[in-house]
């Protein structure tokens, strides 16, 4: 499927890393996580670690009131039958430590002759490690970081390349720039939906963006306006 969008024809452009986010300083403001259940038609949610039965998952999305509000008017500008899909939002310190243990695992098998700081040190570009630490907290932790992708109104998913948490270089959010396929347009499309509300990307993953927290603020050179979040009522 292809989706007819003057923003699939605008390049993703050279992305910053949110190299030095540990060391910004976060001034944080009062906003609370809210379900994305409650985000409207062209907002749905999937929690894709809740599928999975990871520890600490939740079976609803949530993000703060400020990103949330950002993604209803992003997907507002999508076209008529396109949906954002989001995958995960907030998550829990306990998921944060299952996802960087599975993953340093399987670096294991990929490379046995690694010491165990040097395959951390080859999954941090992917998984931050789960610090539950009020100065440099995972992005996810602080429910200012979604997880997301595009979706028909139906139900099926577009095509962007590569599947949710593949840590391969085709992953990168401008990875297919070089390459005309339905794939590039639709990850075109969601860049420039989410930037215009000024979200930033992720330069390694393409279904990755963040609003108010230290990647963020590492990106604009804004203040980092969010720090780790309670859980979610319930949860």
């Amino acid at each position: 499927m292809s989706v007819p969008d003057p923003r699939t024809r605008e390049p993703i452009p050279r992305l910053s890393s949110p190299a030095g986010w540990r060391d910004i300083a976060i001034d944080p403001m009062d906003d609370p996580l809210v379900p994305v259940a409650d985000l409207g038609p062209r907002v749905v949610e999937d929690p894709r670690y809740f599928a999975l039965g990871l520890p600490g998952a939740l079976p609803g999305c949530w993000v703060r009131r400020g990103l949330a509000d950002r993604l209803v008017r992003a997907a507002a500008s999508l076209p008529d039958g396109v949906v954002l899909r989001v995958w995960d939002g907030w998550r829990s310190i306990e998921t944060q430590a299952a996802l960087f243990a599975a993953y340093v695992a399987d670096l294991a098998l990929q490379y046995p002759d690694l010491s165990r700081p040097e395959l951390e040190q080859v999954a941090r570009p992917y998984v931050t490690p789960p610090d539950p630490g009020h100065h440099a907290p995972p992005p996810h932790l602080t429910g200012g970081a979604v997880d997301l992708t595009l979706a028909t109104a139906g139900g099926m998913e577009l095509d962007l390349g590569t599947g949710f948490d593949a840590f391969v270089p085709e992953a990168g959010a401008a990875a297919l720039e070089g390459i005309d396929m339905p794939a590039r347009a639709h990850r075109r499309l969601l860049f420039h939906a989410l930037a215009a509300q000024g979200l930033t990307a992720y330069v390694e993953e393409w279904w990755h963006f963040d609003f108010g927290n230290q990647f963020w603020a590492a990106v604009t050179g804004a203040p980092a306006r969010y720090g780790p979040a309670d859980p979610p009522p319930g949860a």
